[in-house]
């Protein structure tokens, strides 16, 4: 194996030697010795071991839940209503699925045994090369860009009804004050360990805005109930379905910075399945009571089907906090990896122009993001191409792809690769029909807006 090796230095960069060795291993054994003499690599325990500058397995969890348990949870009525009483079920596949794959793109960080690789990018390009690199950044940035968008659009739609009828401002108004609002935190904490605390917050006003939606509409159902339609399921539908129902575990794209930020991170396969499960349960808290009472009729955000009243100006409110409070998380997964590739680091620059340098790059991000949500007002369609285009992509196809590059496919059981054939079609499906459905419906919104 060392000759081999030895022979092709001449003929290939260290990078694609590397790379082929690694493909055939198996997954890192976490009882291996601490060393391996034979390929001299320190044991990924090492990589693995605990990290006391780092925040908390409960950080982790209201990191997770924060970015994973947003605004997608106001669809999820909407997405019943596409697909019928089998969305329930597909929230839950969906929820294993995202465990299932959350887990891989993490070990894929630790693929080669000696270092860890810092994001789902470097996972790209280690598993396919630059091609690898350039998938990720495209879905990556739609989903960490795009649902910041969809959580500003949201909010100004939402704080306009609220406030019309005392100050004559308008959505798009609104957007840039919310912008405003959240530029402060984006651009004064720098990792994803500073933000926690907001995580905290968010996860609060979110479990606040999942009780009024769903005691509200539990007390509409007495008014709908002779009236309303409900659905098994509507095959032609359900790609959408499910492409809305993945922006709601979408969180792949900052997991490894999630996992990068903890204590412990042997407990990260732990705290992702708690964190899933318990975003899944505030899903059913919505969808559920949602569909029941509104059925056919029931609308993204399900917000704009409650009834007028004290409990939808507290959703309302509890809607933007957890915007103001969400979106630094994700925005800040972003600008960590866009500031490593364009090298403004303090090592590199030192720490002035460091963090001149910072605020400068994190201000235009947060310029593009706002002009796009002011740009593109439809909340329910951006939703379901959001989740057609990106989540499907990186949630249920990329890790499974880079995971077999990187480790083989000799070493996994035959019903775990039954498992990931089942998780690829329904990813594949679900991301073209769903994105054509969704550009179809955004293109007849602007038509007729």
């Amino acid at each position: 194996m060392a000759q081999h090796s030895d022979s092709k230095k001449g003929r290939r960069s260290s990078f694609d030697s590397s790379l082929s060795s690694q493909s055939s291993n198996s997954i890192p054994s976490e009882k291996a010795s601490n060393i391996d003499h034979h390929n001299n690599r320190l044991d990924p325990n090492d990589l693995l071991a605990e990290r006391p500058d780092q925040g908390s397995n409960v950080s982790a969890f209201f990191n997770i839940v924060c970015v994973v348990a947003g605004t997608g949870t106001l669809g999820l009525p909407f997405a019943l209503a596409k697909g019928g009483w089998i969305g329930v079920g597909i929230l839950v596949l969906s929820m294993i699925m995202s465990i299932y794959t959350g887990i891989m793109v993490v070990k894929c960080c630790y693929y080669n045994g000696h270092t860890r690789l810092s994001s789902y990018h470097e996972v790209g390009q280690h598993a396919f090369g630059r091609i690898g690199l350039i998938a990720v950044w495209f879905f990556h940035t739609s989903i960490v860009l795009g649902a910041p968008v969809m959580y500003f659009i949201l909010s100004g739609i939402e704080i306009r009804g609220l406030t019309k009828d005392h100050v004559d401002i308008t959505h798009k108004a609104w957007i840039w004050i919310c912008c405003s609002v959240v530029s402060v935190p984006f651009v004064l904490m720098k990792t994803l360990k500073e933000v926690s605390l907001l995580s905290i917050f968010g996860v609060l006003a979110t479990v606040v805005l999942v009780g009024v939606t769903m005691v509200e509409s539990g007390l509409d159902y007495k008014n709908t109930k002779d009236t309303v339609i409900h659905d098994a399921a509507i095959l032609r539908n359900l790609p959408t379905a499910v492409a809305t129902i993945s922006v709601c575990f979408g969180g792949n794209v900052v997991f490894p910075h999630t996992e990068a930020a903890m204590r412990y991170p042997k407990a990260w396969n732990k705290v992702l399945v708690w964190s899933m499960i318990a975003c899944c349960l505030m899903y059913a808290m919505v969808a559920i009571p949602g569909y029941l009472a509104y059925g056919r009729d029931a609308e993204s955000p399900i917000l704009t089907s409650l009834p007028q009243g004290v409990s939808r100006k507290v959703a309302t409110i509890m809607i933007v906090a957890h915007v103001l409070l969400a979106a630094p998380v994700l925005m800040t997964s972003f600008a960590l990896e866009l500031e490593r590739v364009m090298g403004i680091t303090v090592e590199q620059m030192g720490v002035f122009k460091e963090r001149v340098c910072r605020t400068v790059l994190r201000l235009v991000i947060m310029g593009v993001v706002g002009g796009i949500a002011c740009l593109v007002p439809f909340f329910s369609s951006f939703l379901s191409l959001l989740g057609a285009l990106g989540n499907c992509s990186l949630i249920f196809i990329l890790p499974i792809l880079f995971y077999f590059k990187l480790f083989g496919w000799r070493h996994v059981k035959w019903y775990e690769m039954l498992w990931c054939a089942v998780t690829l079609i329904i990813g594949l499906v679900s991301a073209v029909i769903g994105s054509i459905d969704a550009i179809k419906e955004l293109k007849y919104n602007f038509e007729n807006n």
